[in-house]
């Protein structure tokens, strides 16, 4: 059967060689989904357990799923796969996504996914165009910023280009080094920026050519086009205009803080400033407003929004991760200052506002990123990450209280977005068994299911933050059973005795729902469709949205649980690289419970406010059974894998004694 969906080619490069091949996409689709599930199907079939981030083999993988390119809403978006440096203790395996035109225009070039290898003695980069590609030499741009390298390969080859490109953090090998594509999208969270700048490949340009991606049903994909155009929000329905003007500001309103991926307006998301004055000279004048407030984070307090926002376009031209930089750096060196444990950076004492709290200046934190990017003296150590650089300066009594996995905080309840209990028990659960933060692609539950309760609403007409109505918690504890399976899944709030129970089934359910987001694509920000709140009384949603997606542009006719079997064997493959790698239940799991055991005091907040290790150890047990994972060391067992097709991957764990 010929799917749709799929351009049928995987570009192969080997930058050692030069030498390049092509893949059959019908090896790895539809089984591995497409996206990140067809990525780390090709990370194990590229790396063994002696592979590091640093090894020619380590892959890095550019892939796209079979809705990429399609008209499909909110489908534009790229994943980046591969042994990541940001991870510690060691570069577990993660993807990263980013949206934009890449993705459309890496298919309508002829591939769904380019695999890239190997080390080049020399900078390069790779066009693409049209089922050809070439490297090509990149010493008139290595060096340059993001932005003026982009300007580069549009003009070398037509303004239809889209680039993801790295800028001298990358170069440079930091840790936390993203890779950026046009102003306003980027893979960050990673440093797969530092993966390309150690194989010397500058950037990844792909130029649309006359390859179309096949639909298997051009009607039913319309009809699905249509349903979600109603059941997204807020398109259909906007409520703000497209662009307005605030003071010497120009600002677009897009749907999401990753671009242009879901084509919506909503007055509560992010702004794209097409015109942003210069103040400092520091920074370029146009790119996104992350959701993150105060740009460069708060220990500048005494800057200007001004000076905030163009200093975060300096973190972009540099090619830097933000939000390690506002959400992981900043809470961790604001902890070890309030104890005393770093009073000087970068050799000059930390000043202070009139309350005592830490205030670095715009011009010292210009001078600590283009330090961090150039690795240039203490840059040096603080271009390795928030865990490498405490273990370099002396502080690692303090780097456990933000870091986990080596990722800072987000949607976890302590540091930032301090959600309602026991909603952070289950990013609890994320964070213990994903390799990285898990919230590039698992908001459903953290996020979205408490915009939907009425008795946390933060609006005077209890309304959602999309304007819709909400749901009385006793209902929507009744609809999270039909969409768990389990009773006491969205239990617990009015009941602390139930904040435990069942949270092994919703923890399982949306890793599943990450899985197919990252592979059809789909945007994480919208899905899934959890509750219809339109209906009287307020029932489950559209939660097969994106496996309808799925069916209608490739051609099969999966249920949702046929999907999630799909999603199980990504999984598996996902959790057999890092057992290989060396992960263990006690060792890296259980790692992030003293985070969750901080004694945080939430305001209006049920008791408890912070993690019961016995009670949390117990949910992990239940959750590994559930996942045919062996309860002691957290590794996959080998009727579970066997039992999923993955007999393969059980006898090279089994050689190597990692099968429990």
């Amino acid at each position: 059967m010929a799917y749709g969906g799929y351009v049928g080619r995987i570009l192969r490069v080997d930058l050692s060689t030069g030498s390049m091949s092509t893949l059959d996409t019908s090896d790895y689709a539809p089984d591995y989904i497409g996206g990140m599930g067809m990525s780390y199907k090709i990370l194990w079939d590229e790396i063994n357990e002696n592979t590091t981030e640093w090894s020619p083999e380590n892959p890095l993988i550019f892939s796209a799923g079979p809705c990429c390119g399609t008209p499909i809403p909110s489908a534009g978006r790229a994943e980046v796969v591969g042994l990541a440096p940001q991870g510690y203790p060691h570069p577990w395996s993660a993807p990263s996504g980013f949206g934009g035109d890449f993705g459309p225009k890496m298919k309508y070039a002829g591939y769904d996914a380019i695999i890239i290898t190997g080390k080049s003695e020399k900078p390069v980069y790779l066009y693409v165009t049209d089922q050809k590609a070439e490297l090509i030499d990149a010493e008139t741009v290595w060096g340059m910023n993001v932005f003026p390298a982009q300007d580069y390969f549009a003009k070398e080859h037509g303004d239809d280009v889209a680039a993801a490109t790295i800028g001298p953090a990358g170069e440079n090998r930091c840790r936390w080094a993203a890779i950026v594509s046009r102003t306003e999208n980027g893979a960050g969270q990673g440093g797969f920026g530092a993966l390309m700048g150690d194989k010397k490949i500058k950037g990844v340009v792909v130029k649309p050519g006359t390859v179309k991606v096949p639909v298997a049903n051009p009607e039913e994909m319309m009809r699905v086009v249509n349903m979600l155009n109603q059941e997204m929000s807020p398109t259909g329905q906007a409520r703000v205009a497209l662009s307005t003007d605030s003071g010497s500001y120009t600002k677009r309103r897009q749907s999401c803080a990753w671009g242009g991926c879901t084509g919506g307006v909503a007055s509560c998301l992010p702004s794209y400033y097409s015109k942003v004055p210069q103040v400092s000279g520091s920074g370029n004048i146009s790119g996104v407003a992350y959701c993150a407030s105060g740009c460069p984070g708060a220990i500048m307090r005494k800057s200007s929004f001004e000076e905030q926002f163009e200093i975060k376009k300096l973190e972009e031209q540099l090619g830097l991760n933000h939000w390690e930089s506002q959400l992981g750096m900043d809470f961790f060196i604001r902890n070890c200052f309030e104890a005393g444990k770093l009073t000087k950076m970068m050799g000059e004492t930390i000043p202070t506002d009139e309350n005592g709290n830490m205030a670095l200046e715009p011009e010292f934190v210009i001078r600590w990123y283009k330090a961090i990017a150039n690795r240039e003296g203490e840059g040096d150590a603080w271009a390795e990450g928030a865990t490498r650089a405490a273990n370099i300066l002396g502080l690692e009594d303090q780097v456990w209280k933000t870091h986990k996995h080596g990722y800072g905080p987000h949607w976890d309840g302590r540091y930032l977005h301090l959600i309602h209990s026991p909603v952070w028990i289950v990013s609890a659960l994320a964070w213990a068994t994903k390799s990285r933060d898990p919230f590039n692609h698992q908001h459903g539950y953290p996020e979205r299911y408490p915009s939907f309760v009425k008795e946390w609403a933060n609006t005077p007409e209890s309304t959602s933050m999309w304007g819709t109505p909400t749901i009385p918690y006793t209902e929507i504890c009744e609809l999270g059973a039909q969409i768990y399976g389990a009773e006491h899944a969205n239990s617990g709030w009015d009941n602390p005795s139930l904040a435990y129970t069942d949270k092994e089934y919703v923890g399982l359910w949306h890793e599943y729902r990450s899985i197919i987001k990252d592979s059809v694509p789909m945007c994480d920000r919208q899905f899934p469709l959890l509750y219809d709140t339109i209906s009287t009384p307020a029932k489950v949603g559209v939660i097969d949205a994106e496996t309808q997606a799925f069916n209608a542009v490739v051609g099969t006719d999966w249920t949702l649980d046929e999907m999630h079997q799909h999603c199980e064997k990504v999984a598996n493959i996902c959790r057999a690289i890092q057992v290989r790698q060396g992960r263990t239940r006690k060792d890296h799991d259980e790692s992030v419970i003293p985070y969750f055991s901080q004694d945080d005091a939430w305001p209006d907040e049920l008791p408890p406010s912070s993690m019961e290790p016995p009670k949390f150890l117990a949910l992990m047990d239940r959750f590994y059974t559930l996942r045919g994972w062996d309860v002691t060391t957290g590794w996959p067992k080998r009727a579970k894998l066997e039992e999923i097709g993955l007999k393969n991957i059980a006898d090279e764990l089994d050689s190597i004694g990692k099968l429990p």
